[in-house]
C-alpha cells in the first residue's frame, strides 16, 4: 500500500530549493508536456482569463502560461508551504506578483469559489489517494465555468497489469539514465508514495463529476496527459 505523504515533510525546503532540476531529470518529457498544456489551453482560452492551478509546485506551469499570454490570471493552490516559499521568489523575479495569487493548502480549503475558465493539475494527482481522487476533481469542477478545461498530466495505470508492469520498468530505465547511481534509491522512495488509477476509472470519476469530455493527448511510460470539459 503506497503511504500517504505529508507535503510539507516530502517537499520539504532542501527538495524544494532543488525541485526544478531534479524533476527535469525524473520525468521524461517534463518540458514537453508543459509545451502541451500551453498549446491546449492557447486554443481554450481568451484574454484576462482566470486559471486555477491545483499542485502548483514551484508554478512552472504558471510562469509557461504567463509568457504566452500576459493577460491571464492565476490562482496558484500548493499544499507545501516551502514550496510555495521558492515558487513567490520565481514570480515576483519574472515580474508577476499582480498576476498569481497564492493559496497554501489543498483544493478543498480554496474560498475562492471561482468561476474560473480553466484549471490544471500537472504532476499531482499520484499522491491523491485512490479513494480520494473523485472528491479533488469535484473540487477542481465546482469551481470550474461550463466548457471550461481542466488540462492534466501525471502518473496513471492498472498496477495489476503486464502492460503497467512495463511502462514501470521503462521509467526505472530512464532514470537509470539521468540519475545514475541515485537510481535505485529515488526509484523505492518516490514509487512508495505513487496512487494509481487505471484510465478509465479516472475518465469514468470525472465524468461523474461533471466534465463531459476527456480526451488524452500524450503518453511517456506511465505518465499521461489529459484535457477534459467541465458539461
Amino acid at each position: 500500500m503506497p503511504r500517504i505523504i505529508d507535503p510539507n515533510v516530502q517537499f520539504d525546503r532542501e527538495m524544494s530549493e532543488h525541485y526544478d532540476s531534479f524533476v527535469q531529470r525524473l520525468i521524461p518529457d517534463y518540458v514537453r508536456i508543459h509545451e502541451l498544456v500551453v498549446a491546449q489551453l492557447g486554443l481554450a482560452l481568451e484574454e484576462h482569463a482566470r486559471v486555477l492551478v491545483v499542485g502548483a509546485g514551484t508554478c512552472t506551469e504558471i510562469l509557461t502560461l504567463a509568457d504566452f499570454d500576459q493577460t491571464w490570471i492565476f490562482t496558484a493552490v500548493e499544499p507545501s508551504a516551502p514550496m510555495v516559499d521558492v515558487a513567490r521568489a520565481r514570480i515576483e523575479a519574472a515580474g508577476l506578483s499582480d498576476r498569481v495569487e497564492f493559496h497554501v493548502g489543498t483544493i478543498d480549503t480554496l474560498e475562492d469559489q471561482g468561476p474560473f475558465d480553466a484549471a490544471t493539475a500537472i504532476l499531482m494527482m499520484q499522491f491523491v489517494p485512490v479513494e480520494e481522487k473523485a472528491a479533488v476533481f469535484n473540487d477542481i469542477s465546482t469551481r470550474l465555468k461550463p466548457q471550461a478545461p481542466l488540462v492534466m498530466a501525471h502518473m496513471i495505470g492498472d498496477p495489476d497489469s503486464d502492460e503497467h508492469a512495463l511502462a514501470m520498468q521503462a521509467w526505472r530505465d530512464h532514470m537509470e539514465e539521468t540519475l545514475k547511481d541515485r537510481a535505485s534509491e529515488v526509484y523505492a522512495n518516490v514509487s512508495d508514495t505513487l496512487h494509481f488509477m487505471p484510465d478509465n476509472a479516472q475518465t469514468t470519476a470525472l465524468k461523474d463529476v461533471g466534465f463531459t469530455e476527456v480526451v488524452r493527448f500524450h503518453t511517456k511510460m506511465v505518465f499521461g496527459a489529459w484535457i477534459a470539459i467541465k458539461g
